[in-house]
């Protein structure tokens, strides 16, 4: 493994001057709703046992993955969640040593905490029964602090609204070593210590909150300097709840702000990405996600098209999908989403993006268009075309089994005639529905990589902006 080590003070060592301060006052814990309680059981192998609480609100404002310290902490950490709760957050609370010891006993060269930090995210918003899928929050103490900072630092553009470091611990004790990613600095922390320390990450794209004990202003202040978008707080220990929970509250979306138009905006998941300034174009893009919601790829190819000229509208499947939808419904919010945009971003032509999920069922709604918003579509973009579409999340769709409700997409696809349609697939592809999708509908291409085309966002731009020839595509 590749180790990137950057300058300055690491993680570690800016914030031990306040480790091994005294452990603080217990408070009374938070009762936890006896409903979903089996999920301290299902996920107690891989990461550790985990506890839900939440309010009274059939549905919550926010989801909140809390992440402990060490067991001295444990009444501060209580106190956290209570207010969290108040907030209206569902929180699902991690033993952080536990994880540790679960990531250090799973397979691999490397530990890296977001693959289950997201699953378990996704399946305790299933249990949860709630409306819409919603981003969680990282917030960790002590040395979850320090996981919820490594988290975001491995996995830039992830999906998390963003990360919330209460006092991190100086180093995280683990066996194995820590994936690496461009920007992301992990080394063995030097003796008397022991374990891992981190340096600053100037790669974040997402939002990052440092929480210090107001007795110790300055304190982390370099570091947070280094990392871009990062936020310091500090607060005296009573007001601590209080403030996370306020620090949790800021980041939560707001929608996009986007102007006002004659026809409404339907009720959909979006993020508006503009186009460089001085953009001409008559066109914008609506790009469906995958099912990984509104996150790495997606994000990559929405700013290649906006850096060309064209603003794009992305919606995220995993939100909106979370519910079941049928393709007329879907079809309907496609047909407003394109008219009330149009109106706001001044453009008549659309070019429809699809990938993975997003692209199995952008064809079945595109069917459903009436004759005027269909002559509005520049160009239908495929990628990663399946063979089923499935208009609602199952846990199953991330084990990749098919559904009993699933609907073939070839029928869908042979409507498309007559649009300008790109079907892409990587040549490492083995279930890629692009090649048996009906002569003289599609034109055909082949990218490098897997089903994520070796994440090269700005080649599959370039096929989407119409800017490539059909067939196989090096670059």
């Amino acid at each position: 493994m590749h180790w990137l080590r950057l300058a300055g003070v690491a993680l570690g060592s800016l914030l031990a001057a306040t480790a091994g301060q005294p452990a603080p006052e217990k408070t009374a814990p938070v009762a936890a709703r006896p409903t979903l309680a089996s999920a301290q059981r299902d996920w107690s192998g891989r990461i550790g046992p985990v506890r839900i609480q939440r309010g009274g609100s059939a549905d919550p404002r926010g989801v909140v993955l809390l992440l402990s310290g060490q067991p001295r902490e444990a009444g501060r950490l209580d106190a956290i969640a209570h207010a969290l709760v108040a907030a209206r957050f569902l929180v699902a609370r991690i033993d952080t040593p536990a994880l540790l010891r679960a990531l250090d006993a799973q397979k691999g060269r490397c530990n890296n905490p977001n693959y289950a930090l997201v699953d378990l995210a996704r399946d305790v918003q299933h249990r949860a029964r709630l409306a819409s899928y919603r981003k969680p929050v990282v917030i960790g103490y002590g040395v979850g602090a320090t996981l919820a900072y490594v988290g975001v630092a491995q996995w830039h553009n992830s999906g998390y609204l963003g990360a919330i470091s209460i006092d991190p611990a100086p180093t995280l004790a683990s066996r194995k070593g820590w994936c690496g990613s461009p920007g992301f600095a992990a080394m063995r922390a030097r003796p008397p210590a022991t374990g891992w320390r981190f340096g600053p990450d100037p790669r974040i794209t997402m939002p990052w909150i440092l929480v210090r004990d107001g007795a110790n202003p300055g304190v982390g202040a370099a570091f947070v300097a280094r990392v871009p978008g990062a936020r310091l707080i500090h607060t005296p220990g009573d007001a601590l709840p209080d403030r996370v929970a306020q620090a949790a509250q800021s980041l939560l979306p707001h929608g996009p702000s986007i102007g006002a138009g004659a026809t409404p905006l339907p009720d959909m998941p979006l993020t508006i990405v503009p186009a460089a300034p001085g953009a001409r174009s008559d066109m914008m893009a609506i790009a469906w996600s995958g099912d990984g919601g509104w996150v790495g790829i997606d994000q990559g190819i929405a700013q290649e098209l906006a850096a060309a000229g064209v603003p794009v509208v992305g919606v995220d499947s995993l939100s909106y999908f979370w519910s079941a939808r049928t393709p007329q419904g879907a079809g309907r919010d496609l047909a407003r989403l394109i008219q009330a945009m149009g109106e706001r971003l001044h453009k008549r032509r659309v070019m429809l993006v699809g990938y993975s999920f997003g692209a199995d069922v952008l064809p079945h709604m595109i069917a459903t268009l009436d004759p005027d918003t269909r002559a509005r579509i520049a160009s239908v973009s495929l990628l990663g075309f399946g063979t089923t579409a499935d208009f609602q999340f199952h846990l199953t769709s991330w084990l990749d089994m098919g559904s009993s409700t699933a609907l073939p997409t070839l029928p869908a696809a042979a409507k498309l005639r007559g649009l300008t349609v790109r079907c892409v697939r990587g040549d490492k592809e083995t279930d890629s529905a692009c090649p048996a999708i009906a002569p003289g509908v599609a034109q055909l291409y082949v990218v490098p990589g897997g089903h994520h085309f070796d994440r090269n966002t700005a080649l599959l731009a370039q096929i989407a902006l119409g800017r490539r020839n059909p067939g196989v595509v090096a670059r």
